[in-house]
């Protein structure tokens, strides 16, 4: 009778053992899926600030390649000997009429 007493015990320690484990499993879901809501937010952040770098230096070697390309359409008109550089905003009216006028 001693054999069957020690294997009634032993069938319940092992459905309480795998009840343990179950709900062990069950409970880290839990927290893993809670820390992962968690840190979301933080994820996205570092996410798009890691995007914002790219697009701007994409915008920054655009950028400098329309300035040289403006630089050089510039450079390449011949500028009339004796005509100001900076000119007033008066200035530049009178030079419109008097194209309008020709």
């Amino acid at each position: 009778m001693l054999p069957l007493l020690q294997l009634g015990k032993s069938s319940l320690t092992s459905q309480a053992f795998m009840k343990g484990l179950i709900q062990g499993a069950i409970y880290a879901g839990i927290v893993i899926a809670l820390l992962f809501l968690c840190l979301l937010p933080l994820i996205v952040k570092h996410i798009r600030k890691k995007q914002a770098k790219k697009t701007a230096a994409i915008k920054a070697k655009k950028s400098s390649k329309v300035r040289a390309s403006q630089e050089l359409k510039t450079s390449l008109k011949p500028e009339e000997p004796g005509k100001p550089i900076v000119t007033t905003f008066s200035e530049s009216i009178l030079e419109k009429q008097d194209k309008r006028a020709s």
